[in-house]
C-alpha cells in the first residue's frame, strides 16, 4: 500500500510540475519572420545596399500589418521611409511616414509617431518648403515634450533650419545641445550627423580647422559602425574643408577617397539625401 501511495504522490507531483511549469509557448512564425526581415533590412541599410533593405522591410511591415503589431508596424514604416530617403525617393519616404498619421487609426505611442514626424521635418528640410518643416518639428515637439529619445533629433533639425537661415549663433547652440543629448550607444549615428552639421557650421563661419576636426570625428564613428554611405559623406565634407583651408592636396585626396567609396558601393549618381544633408 505504501509503494501505491508514494507512486500517486509522485504522479501527481509531476502533475503539478507540469501545471506550473507548463509546456513552453510556441513562438508565432509571422512574427519571427517580421523580426528577421527587420534584422536583414538593417544590414542591408548599413552596407548600403537599399534595394535589398527595402525588400526586407517591406516584408517586415506586411508581417507587422497582418499582425496588427503597432509598434512593427510603426518602426518599420520609418525605416523604409529612410530608405527611401537615402535613393533619393522623397515622395515614397513621405508615403510611408503619412501612413502612420492616416485612417485606419491605431494606437501607436507618442515617441513613434514624433520619431515619423522628425523625419517628415527632414524630408521638406531637404525640399525646401520651410513652412512645412516647422508644421512637422512642431508636431514632433509636442508628441515627445523633451522626455523621448528622439528630442536631440528634433533639436538637431532646428539647428539645420538655423543654419539654411543664416543664423548661425542659434544654430551653432542648437546643435551643441543635440550632441550633449546624443551620448548614448544607440544614438552614434545621430551624434555623428550632430558632428557633421557642427562642422557645416563652421564652415559657414569660414573656421575651416574647426570644420575639418567635427567632419573627422564623425568619420570615426561612422567607419566604427560600418555606414559607407556616411563615410563617403564625411570625406566629401572633408574635402570640402581642406578646400576652404587652403589645402588643395588634401582636398584632392579627400575626394578621391569619397570616389573610391561611392565606387565599392556601386554607386554610379550620389544619392541625393547623402549628397548635402546629415
Amino acid at each position: 500500500m505504501r509503494s501505491l501511495n508514494s507512486f500517486y504522490l509522485a504522479a501527481w507531483c509531476c502533475l503539478l510540475l507540469v501545471a506550473c511549469g507548463g509546456a513552453p509557448v510556441k513562438k508565432n512564425p509571422l512574427a519571427a519572420q517580421a523580426v528577421t526581415r527587420s534584422v536583414r533590412g538593417e544590414m542591408a541599410y548599413m552596407r548600403g545596399d537599399y534595394e535589398s533593405a527595402l525588400h526586407e522591410y517591406g516584408m517586415a511591415l506586411r508581417a507587422h500589418l497582418a499582425l496588427e503589431q503597432v509598434d512593427g508596424i510603426a518602426n518599420a514604416r520609418i525605416n523604409l521611409a529612410s530608405v527611401w530617403r537615402e535613393m533619393g525617393q522623397l515622395d515614397q519616404a513621405h508615403a510611408q511616414l503619412a501612413a502612420l498619421f492616416a485612417p485606419p487609426d491605431l494606437p501607436y505611442a507618442d515617441e513613434r509617431l514624433a520619431a515619423a514626424a522628425a523625419m517628415q521635418a527632414r524630408l521638406y528640410l531637404e525640399q525646401g518648403p520651410a513652412g512645412s518643416v516647422e508644421q512637422w518639428l512642431l508636431r514632433g515637439e509636442v508628441l515627445c515634450q523633451s522626455r523621448c529619445e528622439i528630442a536631440p533629433s528634433l533639436s538637431l533639425l532646428r539647428a539645420q533650419l538655423a543654419l539654411r537661415e543664416s543664423h548661425l549663433v542659434e544654430a551653432r547652440h542648437l546643435a551643441d545641445l543635440a550632441a550633449k543629448g546624443l551620448q548614448g550607444p544607440k544614438q552614434r549615428v545621430e551624434l555623428a550627423n550632430a558632428q557633421r552639421l557642427s562642422g557645416d557650421i563652421y564652415l559657414a563661419e569660414n573656421d575651416a580647422e574647426h570644420a575639418i576636426t567635427q567632419f573627422e570625428s564623425a568619420l570615426q564613428l561612422d567607419q566604427a559602425m560600418g555606414l559607407p554611405a556616411k563615410i563617403r559623406l564625411d570625406l566629401l565634407r572633408l574635402a570640402q574643408g581642406a578646400q576652404q583651408a587652403g589645402k588643395l592636396e588634401v582636398a584632392k585626396n579627400y575626394a578621391a577617397r569619397a570616389e573610391s567609396v561611392t565606387r565599392a558601393m556601386g554607386l554610379g549618381v550620389p544619392a541625393a539625401s547623402t549628397s548635402a544633408h546629415p
